[in-house]
């Protein structure tokens, strides 16, 4: 068995996820990697997820918020550089959940942290989940990754973490929120340097071997998995199939907007209205269908010179989906 670390010099998560998914890429049958990361403010989605559904999508936008898939399952999170991530990549017959989980274990117990892997995802400490961890297997490759916090900002968390106005009816997955709390609130001294160094040290005590520290892999070697994961096909297009419905109420009559879409298009649009301007009403729904799902593409179809055009633009565009 060979044991390698290695800890990403960037903070984008688009390069960050390619990174992962090239090291289960190179990893030999002898191989385990441990590698740790952070990520910028970003919210991360997992494989199965509806981003509409988890997050203020059009928020996240506005406030340069990173919105990513993940290949692996499970819920969506919230990660700033008051967390860090960590990955276990083994070839299947090395690939150990005991082992893994012992070496997060074993580096919070240096700082005086008694935790313990909690439900189906989670290590806790006293009921309070700080790290939540999520798990793909390939054909001869397995990956577990999971989260620690550290100091993350929890308002940011609950600010983004939220999902938009639209009742939404979707085949994804949806997040379980739970309580969470910083590693700093049970060991007020931690520091993320001194984390990482934990979680090497643990690494070689647990796995019996001095790691291999690589840091000499080129950015150009998995390019085109920076490529998928910073393109919108992969972030919104692999978006279950959902439903959306959207009232309100103008002055010249009440509105009920419904979408259907599929791979984060729009596929079918129906719009009902009391409106008195019939024409206009039907004249809407076919414009609205084959475009990306989002406030700012919805409302681009409407006419500002018009004024029922206007309000309806205006209106979708507070939607913030």
């Amino acid at each position: 068995m060979i044991t390698h670390i290695i800890q990403s010099q960037s903070t984008d998560p688009r390069i960050n996820l390619a990174l992962e998914e090239h090291l289960g890429r190179i990893c030999g049958n002898n191989d385990v990697w441990l590698f740790l990361w952070q990520n910028s403010d970003t919210i991360v989605i997992g494989r199965n997820q509806n981003p509409w559904r988890e997050c203020r999508v059009s928020l996240l936008k506005k406030d340069g918020i990173f919105l990513v898939r993940r290949n692996s399952g499970g819920g969506a999170v919230f990660h700033d550089l008051g967390n860090i991530n960590f990955t276990f990549i083994a070839s299947k017959h090395l690939y150990d959940l005991d082992k893994q989980l012992k070496t997060a274990l074993t580096a919070l117990s240096s700082f005086g942290i008694q935790a313990e892997f909690s439900g189906r995802n989670d290590i806790t400490a006293g009921g309070r989940k700080f790290s939540g961890n999520a798990f793909t297997h390939k054909k001869n490759v397995s990956i577990q990754h999971g989260t620690l916090l550290v100091n993350s900002d929890m308002d940011k968390l609950s600010r983004y973490l939220t999902a938009s106005k639209a009742k939404l009816q979707s085949k994804g997955v949806a997040s379980t929120r739970s309580r969470v709390c910083n590693l700093s609130e049970l060991c007020p001294s931690i520091t993320m340097d001194q984390l990482k160094s934990s979680l090497h040290s643990a690494f070689n005590q647990v796995y019996q071997s001095q790691a291999v520290c690589e840091s000499d892999i080129r950015r150009s070697d998995y390019s085109d998995l920076i490529n998928k994961f910073s393109s919108d096909e992969w972030t919104f297009m692999e978006s279950p199939a959902f439903a959306a419905q959207f009232e309100t109420r103008f002055s010249w009559g009440e509105v009920q907007l419904y979408i259907e879409t599929e791979h984060g298009l729009i596929k079918n649009a129906r719009l009902f209205s009391d409106a008195m301007d019939a024409d206009f009403i039907l004249s809407i729904a076919p414009c609205l269908e084959r475009i990306v799902f989002s406030s700012e593409n919805m409302a681009s179809v409407f006419d500002d010179k018009q004024a029922q055009g206007a309000d309806l633009k205006n209106w979708l565009l507070s939607l913030e989906l």
